[in-house]
């Protein structure tokens, strides 16, 4: 057997090159943009590859060449199951309302009339988001109808680009310890009002739409789950101080077996609907107790993030004791799959 590695110094490559060493796996590292990749994977069993939506070529090629690898019968991680609606809420959007999972209702609309119908009747506080962007950059609380016509304008004008400074830096400068590193954060800021980062200034400004969600009080925190195969792994994220996004503030926490059971249940169904190998599932609870799926993504920080979990949950919704090795039971699949495969 002989596995391709999508060659990075970030994500999961590391990891996946450990653990193929550990257990005797041949694999070689490649370079995805290789105008000759379908060739060059010829020789190997799978293709595996940490796909960033923050990568300019990732966004270009990675779910075209991922689909066209899996039509011809390569074993590949992710899988079209898994890409399809990665880095993409309004595709997210429909999947959960297809399926009926307890989402938030949320409306969509492609054009600047169809916004502002909406907000005459619309309730506040509401959540606005754009299709793209993570750790809760493009996220918007609006309080009034005013507020919202400001970012109907913009999104039915010269649109939004997909790097959010004020996300990405008031963040970073929020958590920043003395004075020393505060002006650190504010000369990375600075700089990157002159040089937005590739991915970002060869992208398209994102306009055309906007989603629009309800929003759901709550006590402060959010619950990603993250199931890979037949076991889940959970953590608990708190809020900003001031603000009301989770995601991406860094600030973790992890209930292990006492999580409610239901988002392990419900992370597995949506898995199970994806026909996916794994998935990572953003939840929160109301404050009356009801909980909500809110987004989903294969991909997730590769390191100090799940951890720090003590063990996860199976399907049947037992709760074990023991490491947390999400890339390697990645690659467990992915062997299995090759294995199955080569038995026909």
């Amino acid at each position: 057997m002989k596995i391709a590695i999508e060659k990075s110094r970030s994500g999961f490559t590391e990891r996946w090159q450990a653990y193929c060493d550990k257990v005797g796996i041949e694999y070689g590292l490649v370079d995805a943009s290789n105008p000759d990749i379908v060739e060059v994977l010829a020789p190997f069993d799978a293709f595996v590859w940490h796909v960033s939506h923050e990568k300019r070529r990732d966004n270009l090629m990675a779910k075209e060449l991922l689909h066209a690898l899996h039509s011809a019968g390569k074993v590949v991680f992710p899988t079209p199951e898994q890409m399809w609606h990665f880095d993409d809420k309004i595709a997210q959007h429909y999947f959960f309302e297809a399926h009926h999972f307890p989402a938030p209702k949320s409306t969509v609309v492609y054009s600047k009339r169809q916004a502002l119908e909406f907000l005459k009747t619309a309730t506040f506080p509401s959540i606005v988001k754009l299709r793209r962007g993570s750790a809760s950059s493009n996220v918007f609380k609006i309080d009034s109808a005013e507020q919202g016509r400001k970012l109907v304008k913009k999104a039915f004008g010269k649109g939004f680009p997909l790097f959010n400074l004020k996300s990405r830096y008031g963040d970073k400068l929020e958590k920043s310890k003395n004075a020393l590193s505060k002006a650190v954060v504010l000369v990375q800021w600075a700089y990157r009002m002159w040089v937005p980062p590739a991915f970002s200034k060869e992208s398209p400004n994102e306009k055309g739409y906007l989603i629009f969600q309800q929003f759901i009080p709550n006590n402060g925190d959010d619950v990603r789950v993250v199931v890979v195969n037949d076991k889940a792994v959970a953590l608990r994220r708190k809020v900003r101080e001031d603000d009301f996004r989770a995601s991406g503030s860094g600030i973790l926490e992890f209930p292990n077996e006492a999580l409610d059971p239901t988002y392990i249940s419900l992370a597995f169904d949506v898995q199970k609907a994806l026909k996916a190998p794994s998935m990572g599932v953003d939840f929160i609870a109301s404050s009356q107790g009801n909980i909500h799926v809110i987004e989903m993504s294969y991909g997730f920080p590769s390191s100090n993030f799940l951890d720090g979990a003590s063990g996860y949950w199976t399907p049947d919704l037992t709760y074990h004791e023991g490491p947390i090795q999400l890339q390697e039971w990645m690659l467990d699949w992915v062997i299995d799959q090759v294995n199955k495969r080569k038995a026909q």
